[in-house]
């Protein structure tokens, strides 16, 4: 009991964590819950002394679960909610940086007002791609109000956003600035303003996503694939602002008031200072508030001349984020923040110890012992959030460490003196630039290996692995022994679990005929094998990384890449296949058009010497058994046709079996050719309103129609009167890509079988 005493601050605190984060499970906002507190607390009074601590204890967390009912019921309200496809002129105020795509920017905002309603609403702002407006604008524009996407991928868009507050998307198709924010989030908008623009003064692109990455903790600079390889490498945890940065910017705050001459107090009302600024500038993100918090406090105690406790600290840093959202426990990075300063506590020391009989230097055991206890902490949640765990975070850290601190600290030196002395702020920018690109071939030197981010079949096979070592470590009395043994394990785990990683994400090669329609979104991509080639029919748009789907499934070359028509959905992925797989030759219909998609890709057939064929009715290839032959186009159309008319309709034979696909070419069009019955259809357009394709379907007589569509697309994809039609045909199995991911259709030229990815 003396020790349960000593540590009542934290017990306290914990008893007020637990009753916030209990509220996810059910909620205590009711006033019997708040009187329960009360009787506690006035018990606590008559109790004796060692019962007093855990009766406040209890009470705060009656108290912790009240509030925490109150603030889901407050995050759950929405006025905007039953407005839900309507369409308004809106005033909204950007509350956070944009994220750009190819097919959009999507930008946190607040709703201020929507048509004569006066709000304050978080929201999820979608535009076209483009420019995108600064964080703090408030912006006049036409929105409408629709629901956030459903589950897809294992991501539950409408779930996530919920959790934030957010309950409706505004899409908007032009906006203007009208003004700015005021008060203190204005104030915070100038600071990050400020910081953005004189960290990294002169750099573009990568280098600078980079440093603002570690600086601000923002990745929407960094392309998809650079993302991936700092999640596959364990490294992406250097794009969330963390500990390391509050801790930076207190100490040169208190540096810098040494070296003016003043006194330790006023160095560390500077470092209050200075980190309030930095949380302000940065964000209510979980790891800054847990570190601003821990930062304070410390300053604080120094201040108060009262002890520091670490534990203390994280566990107000706790509180303070779950009070504001109990949410915040389900989010994946407040997980994976607080477990990893836990392991830093607890697991940590012990670690380090380990190496105290070993030749090992102090700052490669820490980092080892660091990353070693972190990843021991948080491979649970990333299996349980992402699917997958980084294998090789350890070595990663290793490699990246020496640079990360200078990296930080010469930009945050960079942005202080980029108002005084722009030419030096360009040359230490210049230098940081380096830095940066260190760690950007780090992540894909180490992210890029096989096996880098193991799916959860392989990590219980690491698990086994690790206790084997651990068990020998135990048994073996001589560290050389130790050391041999452990590393024999290492190797046979990577041999292991690279043949485990190709068996999991890789396709054995085809016995006969296999046609793969990739989950591509709200787009086409359909990859036809045989044992002698492939032929891939569309690329869908860049998002789905259609040549990374392509790799996982072990397809190093193509016969032939057909560009349908140049549309985004259908040929948005062709440049990065070209570039990441080898072709044959690329078919095209030499469609007259303007589009970028279609303009790369044939920059990158030209680039690599892979011949553009012209698509014209009437043409044949042949690979194996497989025979391909072009139904359409018979010419390349005008300029300003719609190219869905011109697109090129194929039908691939293998045996008794034929498939036809259509891409965007409807019953207007393919109706006028001579279609021979086919076992397999590639339903036209999306599933779009068709007329004509009950007399098709008749003629044509397909077993298997397969729809590639995106979920929740704002065209209203399939339509009901093509579902009516397709569910009409006799003997016809329907699939779509949006509810059964990838469909997989098998056949021997007679017989034929279908599955699914879900």
């Amino acid at each position: 009991m003396s020790r349960l005493l000593r540590a009542r601050p934290q017990l306290l605190v914990a008893c007020l964590c637990v009753g916030l984060a209990g509220a996810n499970l059910r909620r205590g906002s009711g006033l019997a819950v708040v009187l329960a507190a009360v009787v506690v607390v006035a018990a606590s009074v008559a109790l004796p002394g060692r019962w007093r601590i855990p009766a406040l204890g209890v009470a705060l967390a009656l108290g912790g679960w009240w509030w925490g009912g109150v603030r889901l019921d407050r995050l759950d309200r929405s006025t905007l909610l039953p407005r839900v496809g309507t369409a308004e002129r809106a005033l909204v105020a950007v509350t956070g940086p944009a994220r750009r795509s190819p097919f959009d920017v999507r930008v946190p905002a607040q709703m201020r007002r929507f048509g004569d309603q006066d709000i304050r609403e978080p929201v999820l702002l979608r535009l076209p791609p483009g420019r995108s407006p600064p964080q703090g604008a408030i912006l006049d524009l036409i929105g409408e109000i629709r629901l956030p996407r459903g589950p897809k991928n294992g991501f539950d868009e409408r779930t996530w956003l919920r959790r934030h507050g957010v309950h409706v998307v505004v899409r908007a198709d032009q906006w203007r600035i009208v003004g700015r924010r005021g008060g203190l989030a204005g104030f915070a908008d100038r600071l990050r303003a400020q910081l953005s623009a004189g960290m990294a003064p002169g750099l573009r692109g990568e280098r600078r996503a980079v440093i603002a990455g570690i600086v601000l903790g923002e990745d929407e600079g960094l392309s998809e694939d650079l993302r991936a390889d700092f999640r596959a490498s364990g490294l992406y945890h250097l794009l969330a602002v963390s500990g390391q940065n509050v801790a930076l910017i207190a100490g040169g705050a208190i540096l810098l008031v040494y070296l003016i001459g003043l006194s330790r107090f006023v160095g560390q009302l500077a470092a209050l200072g200075a980190i309030g600024g930095y949380v302000l500038a940065v964000g209510w993100q979980p790891s800054v508030v847990r570190a601003g918090v821990a930062g304070v406090l410390a300053s604080l105690a120094w201040l108060a001349s009262r002890p520091s406790d670490r534990w203390y600290f994280l566990l107000l840093g706790a509180a303070l984020l779950l009070a504001w959202s109990p949410y915040s426990l389900l989010d994946a990075g407040f997980q994976l923040s607080f477990a990893a300063v836990a392991a830093i506590f607890v697991v940590v020391p012990r670690l380090q110890q380990t190496f105290a009989g070993y030749p090992v230097p102090h700052s490669l055991a820490e980092v080892v012992a660091v990353s070693g206890a972190c990843g021991i902490a948080t491979a649970p949640i990333l299996l349980t959030q992402f699917g997958v765990v980084p294998l090789y975070s350890i070595p990663a850290n290793a490699l990246a460490a020496p640079v990360v601190a200078p990296l930080l600290g010469i930009a945050l030196v960079t942005a202080i003196v980029a108002p005084v002395a722009p030419p030096v702020a360009a040359a230490l920018a210049w230098l940081n630039g380096w830095l940066a690109a260190y760690l950007a071939t780090c992540a894909r030197v180490v992210g890029g290996l096989p096996y880098a981010a193991v799916s959860a079949h392989v990590a219980v096979v690491i698990a086994a692995v690790a206790l084997g070592a651990a068990y020998l470590a135990t048994q073996l009395h001589r560290p050389r022994q130790r050391a041999y043994a452990i590393a024999a394990l290492g190797v046979a785990l990577i041999a292991g679990g690279w043949r485990l990683h190709a068996n999991a994400s890789a396709l054995p090669p085809p016995r006969g005929l296999r046609i793969t329609f990739l989950d591509v979104g709200q787009g086409d991509g359909a990859l036809i094998q045989v044992p002698g080639g492939a032929v891939l029919v569309d690329e869908g748009p860049p998002e789905a990384r259609v040549a990374s789907q392509l790799q996982h499934l072990g397809v190093k070359g193509l016969s032939l890449l057909v560009l349908t028509h140049p549309q985004r959905d259908h040929v948005g992925g062709a440049e990065q296949v070209l570039k990441k797989l080898s072709v044959g030759a690329v078919l095209d219909p030499a469609i007259p058009s303007e589009s970028p998609d279609e303009r790369a890709a044939r920059a990158a057939a030209r680039e690599r010497g892979v011949k553009i064929l012209v698509a014209r009715a009437g043409e044949g290839f042949t690979i194996g058994r497989l025979k391909v032959r072009v139904l359409w186009p018979d010419g390349p159309g005008l300029s300003g046709d719609d190219p869905n008319n011109h697109a090129i309709v194929l039908v691939a034979s293998y045996g008794q079996t034929d498939a036809l696909f259509t891409a965007d070419a409807e019953s207007d069009v393919t109706g006028h050719l001579q279609l021979p019955p086919v076992e397999i259809l590639k339903v036209a357009h999306h599933g779009s309103a068709d007329p004509g394709l009950g007399d098709e379907l008749k003629e044509l007589r397909p077993r298997i129609a397969v729809i590639s569509v995106g979920a929740g697309n704002d065209y209203g994809h399939p339509t009901p009167a093509t579902l009516a039609t397709l569910g009409a045909a006799p003997g016809l199995a329907v699939y779509r890509t949006d509810l059964n991911g990838r469909v997989v259709v098998e056949s021997d030229g007679r017989s034929i079988s279908v599955r699914t990815s879900r």
